[in-house]
């Protein structure tokens, strides 16, 4: 299933997907899943929006990249101090990339 053809993430979670983007230069700010199995955090363009892929090896493509991997949910609290609230981002686990072309 390609990530931006997702209307309800919920229903793949643990389930394989496929996302096509540009490793990013300017990474935004997001939570972090540390992982000693996939230490690699890249952030990944697509469209309008950015993907943190956790992968084996750092994602070196200077074009288009293709990756396929398993789509996990991330929580995280506020940082409003006070909150109570429950930050969610949905995230990838990279088990396999390639770099092709534009």
């Amino acid at each position: 299933m390609d990530y931006k053809d997702l209307n309800n993430p919920e229903e793949y979670i643990g389930k394989k997907v496929r996302l096509e983007g540009y490793v990013s230069d300017m990474p935004w700010q997001h939570l972090i899943d540390f992982s000693d199995e996939y230490p690699e955090i890249n952030y990944i363009d697509c469209d309008k929006e950015q993907i943190v892929v956790y992968t084996k090896g750092p994602i070196m493509c200077e074009s288009k990249v293709r990756i396929e991997g398993i789509l996990k949910k991330v929580a995280g609290e506020s940082k409003r101090p006070g909150s109570e609230e429950v930050y969610y981002e949905y995230q990838i686990v990279g088990e396999t990339f390639e770099c092709i072309e534009d």
